[in-house]
């Protein structure tokens, strides 16, 4: 008999994670943690247990309370994909059991970022992820490059690019201002410090920055997240003033070599929506495979003003955010990121 419980010892939960090939790292108690501190976002955790009290399932919430994106309980917030996780009655239980508890007067709609087989959740597919295999080592990595990808790493290389790996303060600073810049360019809300700081603070080991330099000067810089047998590709931002010298493809590349020498099975180059051709036609020519998204929601899909991005609002939006200075960028993001989490 599944019995459904909101915590359990935390001993208990990792070595179940240990145990589960669907587990990632939006699924550990260091993520929960790293959200409840960051954003103060409130856990709905729900836990299933065998009848000796041994963790079976689990499916990670957080209330997201906002007037901008809706009230939501979010499996999780930040993550390209999670969802519950376990064996089939174990999940199925855990997803009756949320559904049958929500308050759909205080909740506008349930969020979870994985497909569910439940009658009450309704699919939507708006993103794919774009993975590399590294099995087989980078000489057939390297082959399995678009022309055009090896052009850049070449470039970047000839440009006399270098790539280090950091977990430096002082270099997570220069990130984030560096992402500040990329993201005002595009016209969203950028990261908080205090998500960068928290990151590397409550995630330790699984993160790592690599930052791009040329003549001294970093150029670009990249966050990856290191979880089971996969690497992640996070966060990334660039200077746009040194596009010619390829700093994405000298990080990838980077990224790619450590993630080979660790023993690391899969490189995943992250999530992108499918009204941005371009990043979608870059991720697609480093010889990986594309999956699909499906996101999950009860009792219905809401639409959003992230989710429309070629209407007139978006646009709008994205226009007067590119026109704030600095400051006011970086305030302004600070007050409104954790809406979009």
């Amino acid at each position: 008999m599944v019995e459904i419980k909101e915590q359990i010892p935390e001993n208990d939960w990792k070595q179940f994670l240990d145990g589960c090939s669907q587990a990632t790292l939006y699924h550990t108690p260091e993520w929960k943690t790293f959200l409840e501190r960051t954003f103060g976002y409130k856990p709905r955790y729900l836990f299933a247990t065998d009848e000796s009290g041994q963790p079976i399932g689990m499916l990670p919430l957080f209330e997201v309370k906002s007037r901008l994106t809706g009230n939501r309980l979010c499996s999780v917030p930040f993550a390209h994909y999670c969802g519950p996780i376990g064996d089939v009655e174990a999940v199925h239980a855990l997803l009756d059991r949320q559904v049958s508890s929500i308050d759909l007067s205080e909740t506008s709609f349930v969020e979870i970022r994985n497909i569910v087989n439940h009658d009450s959740f309704q699919p939507q597919n708006s993103f794919s992820k774009y993975s590399l295999d590294l099995l087989g080592g980078l000489d057939k990595i390297w082959t399995n490059f678009e022309k055009d990808v090896k052009k850049g790493i070449k470039k970047s290389q000839k440009f006399g690019v270098s790539v280090s790996a950091t977990r430096d303060l002082e270099d997570l600073k220069t990130f984030y201002e560096l992402n500040c810049i990329t993201k005002k360019n595009i016209g969203v809300p950028a990261h908080p410090w205090k998500f960068f700081k928290n990151l590397f603070e409550y995630l330790g080991d699984y993160e790592e920055l690599f930052l791009a330099r040329y003549e001294g000067e970093v150029i670009g810089g990249g966050i990856r997240e290191y979880y089971g047998s996969t690497v992640l590709a996070g966060y990334s931002a660039s200077n746009a003033a040194y596009v010619k010298c390829y700093p994405y493809n000298a990080i990838n590349w980077a990224t790619i070599q450590d993630a080979c020498q660790k023993g690391y099975r899969f490189y995943d180059l992250g999530r992108v929506s499918y009204d941005n051709k371009g990043l979608e036609f870059y991720k697609s020519r480093w010889g990986t495979t594309e999956t699909k998204l499906f996101y999950s929601y009860f009792p219905r899909d809401p639409l959003s003003l992230t989710s429309n991005r070629t209407g007139q609002k978006y646009k709008i939006a994205t226009r007067v955010i590119q026109k704030m200075p600095m400051p006011v960028h970086k305030a302004f993001s600070d007050h409104v990121f954790g809406h979009f989490g």
